[in-house]
């Protein structure tokens, strides 16, 4: 089995790693507050793998059918390479429109999702098969973990972490019951985000909570943190 710390620190080759000398020493990161947990449902962001229609009615010759890829970029005629990753529909659409105007008069842009990448999720801790688990449509707490092989016998059901990302890049953390669930005493199932990460501690929450915030910089996996970047470029 997979320790918290192997887990936290290298799953996937997605984590920050690298050679570490013994007589370096790495500066700390500052610690990340989490801000307050919001449900609001933010606009879509594509991701490395969703599909997407460009149409340009001023220019049809340009429309294209194209497919995020793994860099996040998008190449499209004239223009060449767009970043296209966690950007939503209308920034997509309103940068598009600005790199055609040095070529067409009156550039409209349409930009249309098409097919998503599977919903993606970090599940960790007390489960049996610790790491990402994919769901093709909408994707709960509870499934999340039975996809990661269900909890251990040391598993805190009742205390589960969900991290998340919110629409302004802040990170929010939530704790959640999934025990109730599974005892047939009802409760909501707790619908997850792509790229969330469900933390099932062993014991004591409250100082899990404290570690995993003083470490999410280590947590968040760096793929994910490269995405996030990708707006900024």
């Amino acid at each position: 089995m997979i320790s918290k710390r192997a887990f936290l620190m290298g799953i996937g080759g997605l984590m920050v790693a690298g050679p570490v000398c013994a007589a370096s020493k790495t500066p700390e990161a500052a610690n990340v507050r989490f801000s307050a947990w919001t449900d609001d449902d933010p606009l879509y962001l594509f991701y490395p793998s969703d599909k997407l229609e460009i149409q340009i009615p001023t220019a049809p010759e340009l429309n294209r059918s194209t497919v995020v890829g793994q860099d996040g970029r998008i190449t499209l005629p004239l223009i060449g390479q767009v970043m296209a990753a966690f950007k939503s529909v209308p920034q997509l659409q309103s940068e598009i429109t600005e790199l055609y105007r040095p070529y067409l008069r009156h550039p409209e842009v349409g930009v249309f999702p098409g097919d998503t990448a599977n919903n993606r999720v970090l599940v960790g801790g007390e489960v049996r098969n610790p790491g990402w688990v994919e769901a093709p449509g909408d994707f709960d707490a509870l499934s999340a973990v039975f996809a990661a092989g269900g909890f251990t016998n040391a598993a805190k059901s009742k205390q589960v972490i969900v991290i998340r990302r919110g629409a302004d890049g802040t990170v929010m953390q939530r704790m959640i019951d999934l025990k109730s669930p599974l005892k047939g005493n009802g409760g909501p199932m707790v619908a997850l985000r792509r790229y969330d990460i469900l933390y099932v501690p062993k014991t004591r929450v409250a100082e899990a909570g404290v570690w995993v915030e003083q470490n999410i910089n280590n947590i968040v996996p760096a793929g994910i943190m490269n995405w996030l970047l990708y707006s900024q470029n």
